[in-house]
């Protein structure tokens, strides 16, 4: 199969990705969302690479789109599901995921548990919010970030109300959300892919860093999770509808707790997922989004059938 893979830059997992395609005897290519174009008519649809159409080249679209092009991205994700070219992901779905406020707002419908989070947009609401998620020391995030980034802990009434004040100034959006203290410094990230977990490891801050994300400097070991943290990791991607996530999860008093879901979640390099566990992530991504398509393919061909047949 000719398999694309949309990109915001050239990553190790994007590397990764073309070449266990290539093993696998499938054509692949990395295409830079910013050297996309696209013309949107009824008569002639068309999705330009470096002013080249593109099209009818490509039987598989896998989407790693990343911040800061993020709506561009889904921009040119949208074109390629409009010309009905399958994508292992969509637009939608990686929508939901990358806005925490949403995405938790899903995981509530499904019944997925995480930790309590507020959110409001007058400042005389703040107190109110901060005492609603346990009071202080809590959590604030921007309602975009990854790798960390955009995410502390505030300690105290004021630090909190002071970095609410100063975001809402910039007209930029925050959650709180309730501080589980005995997982400070600890996470862990289960990789799902098509509907089941392949590998999951625990990430461990090497510093005093409440945060463990790799990309801060954490460390990282496999490991096995209970059938009560896969349950709940297949729960929450499907609560947003995705089918390759990092779920990050938390040990807690009360359970298992899910902090955020990455749409897309890094794979690679040292002490990453594939380094630690020794299991081939990209592998299991290209051989998802190719059964995947072969799966739309056959049902496509039985709704004519069954049509034709009426």
């Amino acid at each position: 199969m000719r398999i694309g893979i949309l990109t915001c830059g050239s990553e190790e997992e994007n590397n990764r990705l073309a070449e266990a395609a290539k093993e696998r005897g499938h054509e692949a290519k990395l295409l830079h969302l910013l050297k996309c174009s696209i013309s949107v008519c009824r008569e002639k649809p068309e999705i330009f690479y470096d002013g080249k159409s593109i099209g009818g080249e490509f039987d598989v679209i896998i989407p790693r789109i990343d911040t800061p092009q993020t709506q561009y991205g889904y921009t040119i994700l949208r074109q390629f599901q409009s010309m009905h070219v399958f994508v292992s992901d969509k637009a939608r779905s990686l929508e939901l995921g990358r806005d925490k406020l949403r995405c938790a707002q899903r995981m509530l419908k499904y019944n997925v548990p995480f930790p309590t989070t507020g959110f409001a947009h007058s400042k005389e609401d703040f107190d109110n919010i901060i005492n609603m998620a346990g009071g202080v020391p809590l959590i604030i995030k921007l309602v975009e970030g990854t790798e960390g980034v955009g995410v502390f802990l505030a300690d105290d009434q004021k630090h909190a109300i002071n970095l609410l004040k100063t975001f809402k100034q910039l007209d930029v959006p925050l959650i709180v959300q309730e501080f589980i203290e005995e997982s400070a410094g600890t996470d862990i990230r289960a990789f799902v892919v098509g509907g089941k977990v392949v590998a999951a490891m625990q990430r461990v801050s090497s510093d005093d860093d409440f945060r463990a994300n790799i990309a801060l400097g954490g460390k990282s070991e496999v490991l096995e999770l209970t059938e009560q943290e896969k349950e709940i990791s297949l729960k929450a991607v499907k609560a947003i509808g995705i089918n390759v996530a990092g779920v990050d999860l938390i040990r807690s008093e009360k359970g298992p707790l899910v902090i955020e879901i990455n749409t897309s979640p890094n794979f690679g390099g040292k002490w990453g997922l594939e380094d630690v566990s020794g299991v081939d992530v990209a592998g299991e991504i290209i051989e998802y989004a190719v059964d995947a398509k072969k799966k739309n393919d056959e049902e496509k061909k039985s709704k004519r059938l069954l049509k034709n047949a009426a």
